[in-house]
C-alpha cells in the first residue's frame, strides 16, 4: 500500500490508518472494470457476426423467385 502521506512511513495493505503517526490513509483505487471479450472480439462483434450469417442464410433458404418443382 502506499506510504503515509503524512509522514511517509510504509504501511500494509490492510491498514486505513498510519501506524506511527494514526493519519487516515488513502483509499486505493478500485480497479477498472474491463469490458466483456470473447477471443479478442467485444461481444457487439460477435453479435453482429451472428445476426450477418443468420441473415444471409434465412434470406437464402427463403428465396421467393424460385418456383417449387
Amino acid at each position: 500500500m502506499p506510504n503515509c502521506p503524512n509522514c511517509g512511513t510504509w504501511n500494509p495493505e490492510d491498514k486505513t490508518l498510519c501506524w506511527r503517526c494514526q493519519t487516515e490513509l488513502p483509499r486505493p483505487e478500485p480497479p477498472k472494470k474491463k469490458r466483456p471479450n470473447f477471443l479478442g472480439f467485444p461481444m457487439w462483434m460477435w453479435i453482429l457476426l451472428v445476426l450477418f450469417f443468420v441473415v444471409t442464410t434465412f434470406s437464402q433458404c427463403s428465396f421467393i423467385g424460385v418456383p417449387p418443382t
